[in-house]
């Protein structure tokens, strides 16, 4: 009887960290997927839209969104309305490695909500709602404390919501479609082990 209530827990012990390891796995992808959905918004917004950032003489532009995420941390001189190599790619890599802690973050939050194999709908609803919620902390804590809202002016205002609503959907329905896959192969594997 006590080998079969210890069988048990390790069992549940496996379970718990394969989950862990799916959630983990499921939201780094969705998660920077989600973020490449959301730059490439930005990036053509602020191209199309070419209106005056908080920088005189520098206009938004294709690379002032990335541009704009580097200056937050190295200063208004590295924000530009050109092409500039550094910025440009520590920009990216920057604001995709946030995505990437967000997409987890928020996989972790779908599944404890919705479960183990969410309903697509659902998690595209819960995902940009968590979007939301992710652009109104980013702006309060972030974005506001720079004295030179680089980053905020980088792309029109009202593209930040759309973009992070875009970022939450993207994340919602791609882990909702890896989550359910995942929890399918799971189920073959554990008929075919039996």
């Amino acid at each position: 009887m006590e080998a079969h209530a210890h069988e048990q827990v390790q069992l549940h012990q496996r379970g718990a960290g394969v989950a862990t390891r799916t959630i983990l796995q499921v939201g780094a992808l969705a998660g920077v997927a989600a973020g490449l959905m959301y730059a490439g918004w930005q990036m053509v917004v602020a191209a199309i839209a070419q209106q005056p950032t908080a920088v005189p003489g520098i206009h938004q532009t294709l690379w002032t969104p990335p541009e704009g995420i580097w200056s937050v941390v190295f200063g208004v001189h590295h924000f530009h309305g050109s092409f500039h190599f550094i910025p440009l790619f520590g920009g990216v890599v920057a604001h995709l490695g946030n995505a990437l802690i967000v997409g987890i973050l928020g996989v972790f939050i779908l599944t404890a909500i919705l479960g183990r194999r969410p309903n697509p709908a659902a998690a595209a609803v819960l995902g940009a709602a968590y979007g939301i919620a992710v652009d109104a902390i980013l702006l309060l804590v972030v974005i506001n404390t720079q004295k030179i809202h680089t980053l905020y002016s980088a792309a029109p205002h009202w593209s930040w919501w759309v973009g992070h609503t875009i970022f939450g959907v993207t994340l919602g329905v791609l882990s909702s479609v890896l989550l359910r896959r995942n929890n399918a192969t799971q189920a073959d594997v554990s008929l075919a082990a039996s």
